[in-house]
C-alpha cells in the first residue's frame, strides 16, 4: 500500500468571484516554477489566512487540522496543479500541492520509507 505526505499551499480569500478570477490566473500558468512563485506572492497580497505571510504555505498537511472540505480536496490532487476553489466555513480556498513524499511499506514492521518527490 503507497501513502502520500502532501505539503501544501493555499489562498484563502472571502468571495466566490475574487477566488475563480485569481484561480484563472494561476491555472493560465504552465511553469511549477513560475506558479508557485506567483501563488505565493498573491497569497501574500490576497489572502484572509495567517498563512498569508508564507506565502500561503500550510507545511505538511495533518488531517483534522483545517478545514474539512480543504482536506478532501487535497487528498488525491495532483502535486504542482492549482486546484479550488473549495468552499468552507472560512471561506474560498484555491490550492497547490508544492512537494509530497510517498510513504511505502518496507515489508519490515513499523518501518516506512519515505520518498521524496
Amino acid at each position: 500500500m503507497t501513502m502520500r505526505a502532501i505539503r501544501v499551499s493555499h489562498i484563502l480569500l472571502t468571495t466566490q468571484d475574487l477566488a475563480d478570477t485569481i484561480y484563472d490566473m494561476l491555472k493560465e500558468i504552465d511553469n511549477r516554477e513560475l506558479l508557485f512563485k506567483t501563488f505565493g506572492k498573491l497569497a501574500k497580497k490576497y489572502s484572509a489566512c495567517g498563512t498569508r505571510d508564507k506565502g500561503g504555505d500550510l507545511g505538511f498537511m495533518e488531517y483534522n487540522t483545517s478545514a474539512k472540505e480543504l482536506e478532501e480536496a487535497v487528498r488525491d490532487a495532483p502535486l504542482g496543479e492549482v486546484g479550488g476553489p473549495v468552499q468552507s466555513k472560512f471561506g474560498y480556498h484555491i490550492y497547490v500541492i508544492t512537494e509530497e513524499e510517498q510513504m511505502g511499506d518496507t515489508g519490515i514492521d513499523g518501518i516506512v520509507q519515505f520518498t521524496l518527490r
